[in-house]
């Protein structure tokens, strides 16, 4: 019997595993995917620590930087642009990089136990442990788990504590790789409209000719027909600043979901600790989501350790959670202004520090002007 299984192989599982590791806890890790983070679905861009010490000092957050620093820094940044169309281009100076999530993920675990290509289809709780049945016949033993199965989580509705989230609260991403020889290197470009609704575009250089090109619009404008595929194309077709010019997709645009509420369920049921976006880790007003994962991976590993779950819901929400409650206060005030679009002209008066602060989900006078 394993002392806990991790159930997903992204960056909050690949960092659960890696730590429990270190730790010395007996583990195995078990993933649905054939070949890690493949297809990977993400921006795969990371802000430098030093832009965002409002969270960069929390223990998990740093240790999950000193984590990242096992891969390859693909490309360097030293501004963002966001361009609220027909209103302002904001430039940023935010510095950050890619990695490839890839690469991350296989350094993360190298040394660990984990199935690949398998995924969980019953899980059952018997005295003292939990017995995991997978879908090809597997069938483990741990006294506890770790759950990094994404949205929404399987973990979740097998054991009975599922979560579902509104449409409001949820986007979809849509993200391809293209080859743009004009993009410049040192800009990561965000895109704003109603041709986004509830979100954003992006334009992010990966590596050398090669950049992520994405989309994240709301899932309650999906619902009422709005096709994100077409907006990308849209997008794509727009050529922002020519940064798009001689551009060629080299895959086909993939898609997933992306929680945009913060920690929108109980972060541990009984001995399952959720982490990643199982439990809502991604950044409602920026849609980042890596290091804030792997933040609470390290978290749920650590608690496991002490043998002490409750420990992990306190540091969750102290390390992680309540920086991610910014953002959600934020991006209600986005919601507005997709909603009522006449009232963006008014952001061309804000300051350029102001937007910086609530793009990186820093708070200012304007997160306690919008009260609770």
């Amino acid at each position: 019997m394993f002392k806990v299984a991790v159930i997903g192989l992204g960056p909050a599982g690949a960092a659960a595993l890696r730590r429990l590791s270190e730790l010395g806890v007996e583990a195995i890790g078990i993933e649905r995917k054939h070949a890690l983070e493949s297809p990977t679905v993400c921006g795969e861009f990371l802000p430098e620590p030093e832009a965002i010490q409002f969270i960069s000092h929390k223990p998990s957050v740093r240790m999950a930087f000193n984590y990242i620093s096992l891969a390859r820094k693909l490309n360097a940044f030293d501004e963002i642009r966001l361009n609220i169309e027909g209103v302002r281009l904001f430039r940023m100076a935010v510095p950050g990089f890619t990695v490839s999530r890839r690469e991350l993920v296989e350094k993360l675990v190298e040394r660990a136990n984990y199935v690949l290509g398998d995924d969980v289809v019953c899980i059952r709780r018997l005295q003292n442990r939990y017995v995991i049945k997978t879908r090809r016949g597997k069938v483990l033993e741990s006294e506890y788990i770790i759950a990094a199965d994404g949205y929404p989580s399987l973990t979740r509705r097998l054991l009975g504590c599922a979560s579902k989230l509104e449409a409001k609260d949820l986007a979809i991403g849509v993200n391809m790789k293209m080859r743009t020889p004009n993009m410049s290197k040192r800009v990561v470009y965000m895109h704003a409209s109603p041709q986004t609704p509830g979100g954003y575009a992006w334009i992010i250089p990966y590596e050398g000719e090669f950049s992520n090109v994405g989309i994240g619009i709301r899932y309650s404008y999906v619902k009422a027909g709005t096709n994100p595929i077409l907006l990308l194309k849209r997008f794509v077709e727009l050529n922002p600043e020519g940064f798009l010019d001689s551009a060629s997709s080299i895959e086909t645009p993939r898609s997933r979901w992306i929680p945009v509420s913060g920690f929108y369920a109980p972060p541990v049921c009984e001995k399952v600790l959720f982490a990643g976006d199982s439990l809502g880790a991604t950044n409602p007003i920026n849609g980042g989501g890596i290091f804030t994962s792997m933040a609470l991976g390290i978290l749920a590993a650590e608690a496991v350790w002490l043998e002490k779950p409750e420990v992990y819901a306190e540091r969750a929400w102290s390390e992680v959670g309540s920086i991610l409650s910014v953002g959600r206060k934020y991006r209600k005030m986005v919601d507005f202004v997709f909603d009522h679009w006449q009232f963006s002209r008014l952001l061309k008066l804000a300051p350029a520090g102001l937007i910086t602060k609530i793009i990186k989900g820093e708070k200012t006078a304007l997160y306690y002007f919008l009260g609770s």
